[in-house]
């Protein structure tokens, strides 16, 4: 759980000299001095990750030829099981090339007095004295690894100033890749740390730090070199030291945290902290939203068993609220899984880049509402000075939960930093006590609050099982624990065909929507219990669910007396007229209720009348006591207007859409005439009252009361248009009768013979024009 800087370095072509006056002694002593002097100044970034592997350098005196296109790369990928040595090399290199003094010269001051003799002290003047004159074979290099007593009281002095943070190239993330723009760097650092750490004598340096040389040699490419010779000394770069539990001059050690990268920790290594006075070990559980740490389980139940408190962290990368619920849920996958305690610690370890964002606070309280609502509220922040959103995140809890990174180069116990804070982690290159199964480096922290110690102690998992098929509350939300004692998720069929929901965060849903697969809907209501039936809502809103408890769409429903409701896309019961099929309509009222068999009055007086199947006629339609109304194509009723059926029959409907029977004037002293059936009377007579009428071919009456005069009546007719002569037979009163022949004289009819005669009871029948 480190801060990673990602500055780079490059391996030059490097020639050596030797410096034959010695003279020049007191040159490198000074450059040397100044160079730790530069180096106090450097406060670069820390980063904190799981585990670190430190390089030591050699002291080396070269010439470099500058290659202006010279370039070499090693990239070293870093995950939860492979050190990062080049990358901190890398790192702390790149630290001393930042110091304003290091354009020509780079001096790395932190192994730098490391023996004394006169033999090396001469041979560094002469090879000192040499370097402005002459220059060696490219294929050599002398390595000088010791300097005077003078030289190393000073260079030890000025060392002992420097109080500045250190890069580490540690780095939380199980994804994090350290990387280096020089293989040749890589080289020498392996190389002349295991040459070092073997080295007891002079000799045996030189001839590790000359091994180291060569490497650096081999490995770098140079594609193009410049015609520009500087002299360059290099030198180790200041680096946090390695030092173990348990020593007193350095800040107390109350909490290690560790990951996968730990892995090879035994109880024994747990029990060993226990007895140093560790009291607490924060462990990481996830991070983004797919990866859980696989041995966090077993670290935790170790670290209980030695007696120690556990605390859990979440390596965040998310940057938007939707993937910070993710990242939430991730981690609270394991806590609920693992029946973890609400009373537990629980970190968020916000140092990624990725985390960037101007929305960081709103960010990491989404993440903490998710815990929230598993019960899970007990949180603290793990940052660092160099984290871009710092204090951003820490308003999420408050500076007295912040857990702050810092390491300083060599940590005091009379030096104490971010004390108020909750807690400080000073070193991620310490060791365990002594005797312990894992030799590898481990982060520490000094609380100054007791804000690690604040959660479950010992007691980091709760009782298995302790609640099996059956409900529990947790504040204002409710639970359901199954057979393996876990609190379940997703659907949850019981008793009568019941139905309830249980979300991601394993709380039952009330008041609330789900929808599932295939997009079906479901609501739950204040009992938690899937709904059937009507339900209500909002401003008279209504939907409707099926006896699955899946939400009605596109579809009718008939509840109670026959009512049907119909239910749109939505899931809402629609109101109003709806158009369906081919040309159909129906209508449903503000009660969502279909109508049937009976008017619905529209916009602009527009009426419909639905029928018993609740659609809306077309067409004639009788009620009542002989009446007649009639709907067109668009379902409306006619009003005031004639409509022609079958057979060239005429209907007239009056203002209340009735058809009309009897006479009807209209226009100028015109009138029409319509039976009982509502059909108009064409081509003959009707008596009403006192007064006979007869109507044309056209409907309208030829003339009130009696035509005036037969002619006329001759004329009207419709056989007239077709015949030149015409016969007619008229009674006159009970008994006799007038025979007529008429003849036909350009538009006139002329009367040409009349005869009478008596006619016997039964008459002459009605009048009748045929086809």
């Amino acid at each position: 759980m480190n801060f990673k800087t990602h500055n780079h370095i490059n391996a030059k072509t490097t020639k050596s000299f030797k410096l034959y006056k010695s003279g020049k002694l007191w040159l490198v002593a000074g450059v040397t001095f100044c160079s730790f002097v530069g180096s106090a100044i450097i406060n670069d970034q820390i980063a904190h990750a799981d585990t670190v592997t430190v390089a030591k350098t050699a002291t080396t005196v070269t010439r470099t030829t500058v290659s202006a296109d010279s370039k070499t790369s090693n990239d070293s990928a870093s995950s939860d099981t492979v050190s990062t040595t080049a990358n901190k090399v890398a790192n702390t290199a790149s630290n001393i090339a930042h110091q304003p003094n290091s354009a020509t010269t780079n001096l790395n001051t932190s192994q730098a007095a490391t023996a004394t003799s006169s033999t090396t002290t001469k041979a560094a003047s002469s090879i000192l004295s040499q370097a402005d004159s002459e220059t060696a074979n490219s294929n050599t290099s002398q390595a000088v690894t010791a300097t005077s007593s003078a030289a190393t009281e000073a260079v030890s002095s000025a060392a002992n100033q420097t109080g500045q943070k250190v890069s580490s190239s540690n780095n939380k993330s199980h994804e994090a890749t350290a990387h280096t723009t020089s293989a040749a760097s890589g080289s020498i650092n392996q190389v002349s740390s295991t040459a070092i750490k073997s080295a007891t004598s002079t000799e045996n340096t030189n001839k590790a730090t000359s091994v180291a040389s060569n490497a650096a040699k081999h490995q770098a490419t140079t594609t193009k070199k410049a015609d520009l010779n500087l002299t360059t000394v290099t030198a180790s770069t200041p680096e946090t030291d390695v030092w173990t539990i348990g020593d007193t001059t350095r800040p107390r050690v109350d909490v290690v945290d560790v990951a996968s990268y730990q892995s090879a920790m035994t109880q024994s290594d747990y029990n060993k902290l226990k007895a140093a006075g560790v009291k607490t070990v924060i462990i990481k559980t996830t991070e983004g939203t797919g990866y859980t740490n696989p041995v966090a389980l077993a670290q935790a139940k170790m670290a209980n068993a030695a007696g120690l408190n556990v605390d859990f962290y979440h390596y965040a990368t998310f940057n938007t609220a939707d993937t910070a619920q993710m990242e939430a849920t991730n981690m609270a996958n394991f806590l609920v899984k693992n029946n973890v305690s609400k009373k537990v610690l629980l970190f968020a370890d916000m140092e990624d880049a990725k985390t960037y964002t101007v929305n960081a606070t709103a960010n990491l309280n989404t993440f903490w509402s998710v815990l929230n609502a598993l019960g899970y509220t007990n949180h603290g922040v793990y940052t660092s000075n160099t984290y871009l959103y710092r204090d951003a995140v820490i308003k999420t809890v408050g500076q007295s939960r912040v857990w702050r990174a810092q390491y300083p180069y060599t940590p005091s116990a009379n030096n104490l930093w971010n004390t108020d804070d909750g807690a400080w982690q000073f070193s991620s290159t310490a060791l365990l006590p002594s005797g312990s199964d894992y030799t590898g480096y481990i982060d520490v922290s000094i609380c100054y609050n007791g804000l690690t110690e604040d959660s479950a102690g010992t007691n980091t998992f709760s009782t298995p099982n302790e609640f099996v098929n059956q409900y529990h509350w947790e504040g204002n939300k409710l639970y359901f624990y199954g057979s393996n004692g876990q609190p379940i998720t997703g659907f949850r069929h019981y008793g009568n065909n019941k139905l309830e929901y249980y979300g991601s965060d394993h709380a039952q849903y009330r008041n609330r929507y789900l929808t599932a697969a295939n997009n079906q809907l479901y609501y739950f209501g204040s009992n938690g219990d899937a709904i059937t039936g009507l339900r209500h809502y909002a401003n008279n809103k209504l939907e409707y669910y099926g006896t699955d408890h899946i939400q009605y769409r596109n579809r009718y429903a008939t509840v109670g007396n026959n009512k049907l409701y119909y239910f749109g896309s939505n899931g809402d019961a629609i109101s109003g007229l709806r158009h369906y099929g081919n040309n159909k309509l129906e209508f449903y009222g503000t009660d969502h209720i279909q109508y049937r068999n009976r008017y619905y009055t529209a916009a602009k007086n527009k009426l419909y009348y639905f029928g018993g199947n609740g659609d809306a006629i077309t067409g004639l339609r009788h009620y009542g006591h002989n009446k007649l109304e009639y709907y067109g194509n668009d379902h409306v009723q006619y009003r005031n207007r004639y409509y022609t059926a079958a057979k060239n029959r005429l209907y007239y409907f009056g203002g209340n859409g009735d058809a009309i029977t009897g006479l009807r004037h209209y226009g100028n002293n015109k009138l029409e005439f319509y039976g009982t059936d509502h059909i108009q009377y064409r081509n003959r007579y009707v008596t009403v009252g006192n007064h006979r009428y007869y109507f044309g071919s056209n409907g309208d009456a030829v003339s009130t009361n009696q035509p005036q005069t037969e002619a006329d009546i001759i004329g009207s007719m419709r056989v007239a248009q077709k015949a030149q002569q015409i016969v007619t037979v008229v009674q006159n009163g009970g008994s006799t009768a007038t025979l007529k022949l008429w003849q036909k004289q350009g538009n006139t009819w002329r009367n040409l013979l009349t005869s009478s005669s008596r006619i016997g009871n039964g008459g002459i029948g009605n009048s009748h024009e045929g086809n």
